[in-house]
């Protein structure tokens, strides 16, 4: 049954697809897809984009009448060598995009490889397509979370299978407005673009192909693990069989305990909010966490005093493939919880979890024994890291036991990966990371703790949102507090980073270490995104040179940016030095300049954005600004060329070897700096401002005061380039970093381009590449140094609902009709797409009629893209859309040619 789902449509390389289609409705509607090869008048999308009127009936039908689209399925969009047999894609309305989806129409497109009879998928034994969104009915208060269109207290029917099945999962996020989905199948394992995952990230717009083999029987539940989602499906995997595995090599035991104890969140320094004051409950509160024993006794603790770097963490449990896993497991907390494990194929009675039908809670003072065997299609791919990153939590309630403190790390290793200790082989540390959002207003704890630590508890209101705010803790293994120095290592370790993000916030938690790059997938990388519930694993690769004071520079003397350069490429011996000159200058930025081109509705949504009245669109900036030479008198022009950029800041690009040096001179009325991603500097040339007990001598650069000059210099290393001859550049960004937060809003961001050797001239000019680089932010006027207070949203409108008038959805700080995107037909165009901001301004980026192959160690094929470097052949005029949601309606939509 697919729900409120239209009829999945499905084609292979080299079948053209015709679609008849008939408007029964009372409004205007059209069919868009989001990947296949179209001519102008089969697109369903209407627009501005200058065609003759005879192309625009398919831009809108009318009600009772007909239109044929058709679509090719061409190899250029097919799936490519490391896709799987069918991409998921969807198709939809797309005449005012919000309200057509918010009234259903959608449905699922699945192009497939050449070769797959009648499109299905001969490698899997049951396919199934299901949809996860957000409808918003009223666009106002009220939402509701969808499973296809089935309401989130009954069963999605029909989604059945046998033991030993192999599945093929097309999954498809939609929604009107920024939405992030976790996506969970209980007890089992899933195979998503080569890798091991028990989590799909999905979000609003875009769609995943997995795969899955069914190793165990019973009701499993289907979810999103992001709190608001949590009310899940139920799948049944019938036909029970018995289940035949190889002898078991090594078996694992463990003996934990929940326990309540008191918990400090900030044990150094507190913030704002953990004092207590103004009755609310402070630093300190009771919580529940998973502590190890030596035995089944529970007497003797495995650490007298807990490892201050674990933190509120339960203790890691390890195991490899085929090995069994075992946990004794006592309540000797107040109230009943359980251990529910990720990653793992469980059998029913070692789920840990409970939802209708199932009773797997654990009372207080008793004991119950889980055992889970690792089997072989849990055990991480040939892509995968050694060990991947898992957690395992009470599920009783999920949401108010992870809020309460009970959450572990859990490792799924390949086999010969763990020493007779339990210790990875191949790393020198082993550092484990969970930021965390506990809302102790969601704890079973709160009645406790606010009679216990609040100054009048019976004068306490719970409603009251500064009251609730304080109860929010932000924090990495459970500290809130920034000064907290627990996870460190040593040069030239080889430290293995298990990443994991927990909480009740809908949010996506980008990493950085400042100075530092990844190995993850077989990528190097400064920011890993980590999506609620889901973990990453990572290599920290060891830096050439030490991150604090070099032995070989005297500090009583003078920096010399050029001796550090010439050390560099002493080292590298085949490098070039890179010089730029760039600027912070103060400019004043129309985000919508009115062109004749305009519709008059997106003159008036440009102006008003339905606000309470008109809305300035002239801001006073800070914006980078190239220079020739270091007198600061003459801008470097890019013309044509870098048209496009907009507020961006000039493209810095090096190749592979090369070492960059960046004269910078601060022409604006405040302190600003450079801080690069991707890059390797000393403290020296970091560019960030904050508290890291480095010496004087390497806080010059931290911030550059009004008419200052300093010279940053930056090594650009292998890690920092391509992956391999199948990418020609990697991109990266520099900006502001004595507030982050403040110096961006306000303008100060550019991209850095490191590319292979032999692709960019003497005058730092790329040879032979056509490329665009393309900045999605939502630019958020009142985080600028430069907002005007007296035009911020007063108290009362902020009570009522008022939208902000000075947030501009943009592409290169422009909303609407960015210039400069122009290209010949048939020509291959490198686009490198940057977004920045708050942890939900996620794009998913779409190009009419064209599709991407993402570039890395194998090509895929996309429709869309969530922001990645792509490799993109431009075949008719089209138009490029961010989607999905209310930002297509405020702005980001721009022509290209």
């Amino acid at each position: 049954n697919p729900g409120l789902l239209g009829p999945t449509l499905r084609g292979e390389v080299g079948d053209i697809l015709l679609i008849y289609f008939k408007n029964f409705a009372t409004q205007p509607v059209s069919i868009h897809p989001q990947s296949a090869v179209y001519n102008k008048w089969s697109e369903g999308s209407s627009y501005s984009d200058g065609t003759f009127d005879m192309e625009r009936l398919d831009d809108a039908v009318p009600p009772g009448q007909s239109f044929k689209y058709v679509w090719n399925i061409t190899a250029e969009i097919g799936p490519k060598k490391a896709d799987p047999p069918c991409l998921t894609y969807a198709y939809y309305s797309h005449v005012n995009m919000v309200r057509d989806f918010n009234s259903g129409l959608i449905g699922a497109l699945l192009i497939c490889k050449e070769g797959n009879k009648m499109c299905k998928e001969k490698l899997f034994n049951r396919e199934y397509v299901l949809m996860f969104s957000v409808f918003d009915e009223s666009k106002n208060w009220y939402k509701k979370h969808f499973y296809d269109n089935y309401s989130s207290c009954s069963f999605l029917p029909d989604v059945q299978a046998c033991a030993y099945d192999h599945i093929s999962w097309h999954l498809i996020g939609m929604s009107s407005s920024p939405e992030i989905f976790s996506v969970h199948f209980n007890g089992q394992t899933l195979e998503q673009n080569h890798y091991k995952v028990s989590t799909i990230n999905l979000v609003g717009g875009a769609s995943v192909t997995a795969n899955m083999s069914v190793s165990r029987t019973g009701k499993w539940l289907i979810s999103s693990l992001v709190a608001k989602h949590l009310q899940g499906k139920v799948i049944f995997l019938s036909r029970k069989l018995s289940i035949k595995e190889l002898r078991m090599i090594k078996s694992w035991e463990y003996f934990i305990a929940a326990e309540e104890i008191t918990w400090d969140y900030a044990p150094e320094i507190p913030s704002s909010y953990l004092d207590n004051f103004s009755n609310f409950i402070g630093k300190k509160y009771k919580k529940a966490v998973f502590r190890q024993y030596k035995d089944s006794s529970f007497t003797k603790p495995t650490y007298a005093i807990w490892p201050k770097e674990r933190g509120i963490l339960g203790p890691v449990i390890r195991a490899e493939v085929r090995d069994t896993i075992s946990i004794v497991f006592k309540n000797r907390a107040s109230r009943p919880y359980s251990i529910y494990v990720h990653g793992v194929s469980v059998s029913k009675d070692a789920e840990g979890a409970v939802y209708p039908s199932d009773h797997k809670a654990v009372e207080p003072g008793h004991v119950y024994t889980y055992k889970w065997t690792v089997l072989d299609t849990d055990e991480p791919t040939v892509k995968d890291s050694q060990c991947i990153t898992k957690l395992y939590h009470s599920a009783v309630d999920m949401t108010r036991d992870i809020a309460s403190g009970l959450i572990g790390p859990l490792l799924v290793c390949k086999r010969k990966a763990l020493d007779s200790k339990g210790v990875q082989k191949k790393a020198d540390v082993e550092q484990h990371a969970v930021f965390a959002v506990f809302d102790e207003n969601k704890s079973w704890y709160l009645e406790d703790n606010i009679k216990k630590y609040c100054s009048n508890s019976s004068t306490v209101k719970k409603d009251d949102p500064k009251f609730y705010k304080s109860n929010v803790m932000y924090t990495l293994n459970g500290y809130a507090s920034d000064r907290t120095d627990v996870l460190g290592f040593r040069q030239s370790e080889i430290v293995e980073w298990h990443l994991t993000s927990v909480g009740t916030v809908d949010e996506v938690v980008p990493v950085h270490l400042s100075g530092h790059t990844f190995l993850s997938k077989g990528k190097h990388q400064d920011i890993l995104n980590l999506f609620p519930m889901s973990g990453e694993s990572a290599t920290l690769m060891y830096y050439d040179n030490p991150y604090t004071t070099d032995s070989r520079l005297d500090s009583n003397s003078a920096r010399n940016p050029d001796d550090i350069a010439g050390r560099y490429l002493r080292t590298i011996n085949r490098g070039n030095i890179r010089k730029y000159y760039i600027a912070a200058e103060e400019v004043l930025w129309n985000y919508s300049p009115i062109r004749k081109s305009f519709s008059p509705l997106q003159i008036f949504h440009i102006l008003s954005q339905v606000r309470s009245r008109p809305a300035k669109t002239t801001f006073k900036k800070a914006i980078f600004r190239s220079y020739l030479d270091d007198t600061f008198q003459t801008p470097s022009t890019g013309g044509e060329y870098e048209k496009h950029l907009g507020i961006l800041g000039p493209i810095i690009r090096a190749e592979v070897d090369d070492v960059i040096q960046v004269q910078f001179r601060n022409l604006a009325s405040r302190p600003y700096s450079l801080h690069a991603h991707g890059l390797l500097y000393e403290k020296s040339s970091e560019g960030r401002s904050y508290d890291d007990q480095s010496p004087e001598f390497f806080k010059k650069d931290d911030a550059i005061m009004p008419n200052g000059t300093y010279t940053y210099v930056w090594q650009v290393t292998k890690r920092s380039g391509p992956t391999d001859n199948t990418e020609i550049c990697k991109s990266w960004a520099y900006y502001s970093g004595v507030n982050p937060e403040k110096d961006i809003h306000s303008g100060l961001i550019g991209p850095i381009l490191i590319c292979q050797k032999g692709m960019i001239d003497n005058y730092n000019w790329p040879i032979d590449i056509r490329e665009f680089v393309l900045f999605f932010m939502v630019f958020d006027e009142e985080r600028s140094w430069y907002f005007e207070k007296s035009d911020k949203r007063t108290h009362a409108e902020k009570l009522i609902g008022v939208q902000s008038r000075h947030t501009f959805p943009a592409i290169n700080g422009i909303p609407y009709q960015l210039q400069g995107l122009k290209m010949y037909k048939d020509e291959n165009v490198h686009w490198h797409l940057l977004n920045m901001g708050g942890p939900k301004d996620i794009h998913v980026v779409n190009f009419h009629g064209q599709t991407f192959i993402e570039e890395g160690r194998e090509d895929n094929q996309l429709g869309y893209c969530k922001i990645l470097i792509v490799t993109y052949r431009a075949c008719l005029p089209g138009r490029m859309f961010p989607k999905f949601g209310d930002f297509l309606l405020v702005s980001t939509n721009n022509l290209f040619h």
